[in-house]
């Protein structure tokens, strides 16, 4: 699956645009790396996220759905938080 996807269907993020713009703008990384829209979520992988409300994220992908729908009760079993926070902007 597709990060932007998965961001989208695990609720980290609200939509797929949402995730592709904070994607694009260099406030998602996997695995410590920057991605692209398209690059690949693994089981394992560890993603790191600046939401829009400007909260940091740090989660490891326990599991990789295998389609787009997922009720709102099992996203959280999609993945395990690592580390939360604000930014340090004022």
């Amino acid at each position: 699956m597709r990060i932007d996807l998965f961001l989208k269907v695990s609720g980290l993020l609200k939509t797929r645009s949402i995730a592709g713009k904070a994607i694009s703008s260099g406030a998602v990384f996997m695995n410590g790396r920057g991605v692209k829209p398209s690059a690949p979520v693994e089981t394992g992988s560890v993603i790191s996220l600046v939401r829009p409300d400007g909260e940091e994220l740090t989660v490891r992908v326990l599991q990789v759905p295998s389609g787009t729908n997922v009720s709102r009760s099992e996203r959280t079993s999609l993945y395990q938080i690592m580390k939360r926070g604000e930014t340090g902007c004022s």
